[in-house]
């Protein structure tokens, strides 16, 4: 099997030895089961966080930040009032909880408690109705893995050789079903490198 395709693979089902040959060792925040918020009813997220774990790392070429997690846990929002689903002055109780495992600058992503999908909350858009930035990936350990590709490629992008790295991430993004077409989180980072790294 190429590199790739192992990456691809790995990508899928991501364990917590994988994810740190990628973000280094020691950087998965795995947080005791009695620990994780109540709210969060997503079988599979709650399984993903106390058996392997999400990184709690700063990548600063991706202006990637989820440091905190450690110290604070995950930011519990009311995902109605962040996307704007909640007219102003509406008290009645959240339909939907949302818990946030890392920020791309304002780009928050925002595990759905009842269903486990990543979603984009653009802390920007907060008081007016426009924070929904949509789809991440459908599952915590699919935003992870592929979040995993790309700081695996680090190296690369930086030193010289952006193109065909952002290339073969851009194709690895697609057959995890979470390609520029699908998701605006990748399509902004990855128009945001090329303009950045590529000659």
């Amino acid at each position: 099997m190429s590199s790739t395709g192992t990456d691809l693979a790995a990508a899928r089902k991501p364990t917590a030895a994988w994810l740190e040959s990628c973000f280094g060792p020691g950087t998965l925040w795995r947080p005791e089961p009695e620990a994780l918020p109540e709210r969060l009813t997503a079988k599979d997220a709650r399984a993903f966080l106390g058996e392997v774990g999400v990184p709690a790392v700063g990548l600063a070429f991706l202006g990637f930040d989820s440091t905190d997690l450690p110290e604070r846990g995950m930011w519990e929002a009311d995902l109605d009032g962040l996307f704007g689903g909640r007219a102003p002055g509406d008290d009645t109780p959240p339909s939907a909880r949302g818990y946030c495992v890392g920020r791309f600058d304002a780009l928050h992503l925002m595990v759905d408690g009842d269903c486990g999908a990543v979603r984009i909350y653009d802390a920007d858009g907060w008081d007016h109705g426009s924070g929904e930035r949509g789809r991440a990936a459908d599952s915590l350990p699919g935003v992870v893995g592929a979040l995993a590709l790309l700081a695996r490629r680090e190296e690369r992008i930086r030193g010289g050789d952006a193109e065909a790295a952002l290339d073969e991430f851009e194709a690895l993004v697609r057959e995890l079903g979470q390609g520029p077409e699908e998701s605006e989180l990748w399509a902004g980072l990855l128009e945001n490198l090329r303009e950045e790294y590529q000659d």
